[in-house]
């Protein structure tokens, strides 16, 4: 990748050349490797680079790497995509004993749930019950949850039918209900800004909880993890009268002291079932998770020699897709990275029109999502089993 530092980027070239090798050595992908994923790797590299920086300002050794997923692609937050945070996978910066988190993820714990609902559901019946939801008082530990309803963006609510659903001991239609969590985000984002240290680096910028406000940001994150999870499992039995809850898990959360996970989920045990959702109007899959990767599958991802601590996290990486990912329209690859002392511009290659764009961040570039070759890539990486497929059938557009 070429990298053009302009505006008095505060690293010599020999310095910053050496930091990005560092960086690129911990970053390992699973995935496609279409155009997304490149500009994906982009920010996932700075952002290692960031980390392995400010580790060794606070004293630390650089320890920190990237384990993109089947859907490693890129942010569309453009404050997010600012900072270099990545899209699409698992960042560790420590072994556990690193005592400081940085801020500028901001966790909104959204996930998935899948729950069974009677057969052929009613389109006009869920409108009336989201309707009606909107004059209800729903709380979750007493605290109020926001119902926003019928808002834009990448939350929904669909409704599937299960393929072969009798044979494979299913009902016959499933909901999946993808939310976040403002109500524990936006506090979560207050502490940070009221406790974090700021740090400038020759990466962007960053925001470093310490000590006892770092432990005490983990135990919120844990908590708002569980949160998040009975907030779906309360909406789910507000609009559909209850049912079996298949799967609700997380897919953008603190996992540990020193890791995260961002836009991929996470097995905990063997043939534990997860949904994979591709585009809108498309067939969703449930997929069962292995406790993946084998030492012959990272073989194929690793092209050099890796690290002892870098392997192990490899091997327990237990990482599957929770969707297809951003997919770039128009896009070939990346010609070029121009890097400022206060961010960076992506200048895309396009070989099929005349002229050049220049993109300070993805919110605005032409995309869509992409579909079965994340699933492809599961199958080839054995990282899970497909279970059952499922058929859409009504999608609406909610936010809660």
């Amino acid at each position: 990748m070429e990298y053009e530092l302009r505006g008095g980027y505060p690293l010599r070239r020999e310095e910053f050349d050496e930091r990005m090798r560092c960086a690129e050595k911990y970053l390992f992908s699973l995935g496609v490797g279409d155009p997304a994923e490149e500009v994906g790797r982009i920010n996932a590299t700075l952002y290692i680079a960031k980390i392995h920086y400010i580790q060794e300002k606070l004293g630390y050794g650089p320890r920190a790497m990237f384990i993109g997923a089947p859907d490693f692609t890129f942010q569309t937050s453009p404050n997010k995509f600012y900072a270099s945070v990545p899209e699409g996978g698992k960042v560790i910066w420590g072994d556990g004993s690193y005592d400081f988190i940085p801020g500028e993820m901001e966790f909104d714990f959204c996930g998935m749930l899948v729950g069974a609902v009677k057969d052929d559901p009613d389109l006009e019946g869920i409108l009336d019950s989201l309707h009606e939801m909107k004059g209800k008082n729903l709380e979750v530990d007493g605290r109020k949850i926001g119902l926003r309803n019928f808002s834009p963006g990448s939350h929904f609510l669909n409704l599937y039918g299960v393929e072969n659903h009798e044979a494979l001991d299913m009902p016959n239609a499933v909901a999946v209900l993808h939310t976040s969590s403002d109500e524990m985000r936006d506090p979560l984002a207050d502490f940070v800004r009221e406790r974090a240290e700021g740090m400038r680096t020759p990466f962007g910028k960053s925001c470093i909880l310490q000590g006892d406000d770092a432990r005490e940001y983990e135990e919120r994150c844990r908590y708002a993890s569980d949160f998040s999870r009975r907030k779906r499992t309360l909406l789910f039995e507000e609009i559909f009268g209850g049912g079996e809850v298949i799967a609700n898990h997380n897919h953008y959360e603190l996992t540990g002291p020193n890791e995260a996970i961002i836009g991929c989920n996470i097995i905990r045990e063997e043939g534990e079932v997860f949904v994979t959702t591709l585009g809108d109007s498309l067939s969703a899959y449930l997929v069962k998770g292995k406790t993946n990767i084998s030492r012959e599958k990272i073989r194929e991802i690793v092209s050099g020699p890796v690290e002892g601590w870098a392997y192990e996290e490899l091997r327990r990486v237990n990482i599957l897709p929770h969707g297809g990912g951003h997919k770039l329209n128009e896009v070939d690859g990346v010609a070029k990275v121009v890097l400022y002392p206060g961010g960076k511009v992506i200048i895309p290659r396009c070989g099929s029109k005349d002229g050049t764009s220049a993109y300070a961040d993805m919110k605005e570039i032409s995309r869509s999502y992409r579909s079965v070759a994340v699933l492809d890539r599961v199958r080839s990486l054995e990282l899970g089993d497909h279970f059952a497929t499922l058929r859409f059938i009504h999608g609406i557009k909610v936010d809660f």
